[in-house]
């Protein structure tokens, strides 16, 4: 049972909220390829705050059913250096754990209050690449179905260029040859695409020397590059807007001169 403290005053206080903290020994394949790193501080599942032990942890995925194919996964929400992050885990999470410190577990309780979730089904994976210079690039995990029927567009929207223009050319070739081997070979590239978008994403990004950085659950692009800026508020994506710098009237600079004086 954990014991109660007392303040300069006397009176008694709660004791702090029990959080687990994942330890770098003992993480399973699952926690390694979603880039959970130790000290990540498991915070809440599906939205509900998650206090317990590791065995109040494993009754927590307790409905986990692997005969169920693309069941919904669990949203996991973990807290990293003072920031709030979310990852969908298909499966139960395997590591080991200690408890967080009570700082952390106060720091963790209080932050959990300005939280909101969407609906859990609406969340999706998004995995981060981002190279020395701190570009980075996202991609989502779930399959797309335009890959699938409209492969040039698909890869358009994902800025693939360069495998792009080699379908490009393919298409060309065979349509300038004959339409049934281009038809023929739009079902054969449409096959392909399927089964290798999610290789082809990650292919790409290793191509620009972007590494695997992050795993974040999010409801769409933007939210998932948000939660990345809170983790790095120095990460670039394509396309980002920069914010100019304010221009200041003489007056402005002078009352600033003077502040800073």
């Amino acid at each position: 049972m954990a014991e109660t403290g007392f303040d300069p005053n006397g009176a008694t206080t709660a004791p702090p909220p029990q959080f687990l903290k994942v330890q770098k020994r003992g993480m399973g394949q699952l926690a390694l390829s979603h880039r959970i790193k130790e000290g990540d501080i498991v915070v809440a599942i599906d939205g509900d705050l998650f206090l317990g032990d590791s065995e109040t942890l494993k009754a927590a995925f307790a409905d986990y059913d692997p005969s169920v194919p693309n069941d919904v996964a669990w949203l996991v929400t973990f807290w990293r250096d003072g920031v709030f992050f979310n990852v969908c885990l298909s499966k139960p999470l395997k590591a080991r754990y200690e408890f967080a410190n009570p700082e952390e577990a106060l720091a963790v309780s209080e932050g959990f209050r300005d939280l909101t979730f969407d609906e859990i089904e609406h969340y999706q994976n998004y995995e981060v690449f981002r190279d020395l210079h701190k570009n980075a690039g996202l991609h989502t995990t779930r399959p797309d179905p335009l890959a699938t029927y409209a492969p040039l567009l698909w890869m358009m929207n994902n800025r693939l260029y360069y495998p792009m223009l080699a379908i490009t050319i393919v298409y060309a070739v065979t349509a300038v040859t004959h339409i049934t081997l281009f038809l023929l070979g739009y079902v054969l590239v449409s096959l392909y695409t399927k089964r290798a978008q999610l290789n082809l994403l990650r292919s790409y990004q290793l191509f620009e020397d972007k590494f695997f950085w992050l795993v974040i659950g999010a409801t769409s692009e933007l939210e998932a590059r948000e939660a990345c800026r809170r983790i790095d508020s120095e990460v670039k994506f394509p396309f980002d807007k920069e914010e100019k710098a304010a221009v200041l009237n003489r007056l402005e600079r002078k009352k600033l001169k003077a502040e800073q004086g």
